[in-house]
């Protein structure tokens, strides 16, 4: 029962990586090269952020810290949310 949590932040945390790769993808449709370079690397950084999360996040769940390994699991959601508010913001 005390996984469940850390294992929903997980889930949230690749759905949220991958909204988020998917909406640099559809940013890069009428872009110039440099723009696209520089798209390649956000979406780069977003994926690495995102697995490093679950990573963190099983590693914690196996040590047996659920409450940890539920907020290391969530944070890579939380920053891709920022993101994304500031993204439709400009």
């Amino acid at each position: 029962m005390r996984f469940i949590i850390p294992i929903a932040a997980m889930l949230c945390s690749v759905v949220a990586t991958l909204t988020a790769i998917v909406f640099c993808l559809g940013m890069g449709a009428n872009s110039s090269e440099a723009e696209i370079r520089q798209l390649k690397l956000w979406m780069a950084g977003l994926s690495l952020l995102g697995a490093c999360g679950v990573a963190a996040g099983i590693f914690l769940l196996r040590a047996g810290q659920f409450n940890a390994a539920a907020g290391a699991a969530i944070t890579p959601t939380i920053i891709v949310g920022i993101v994304f508010i500031v993204a439709l913001l400009k």
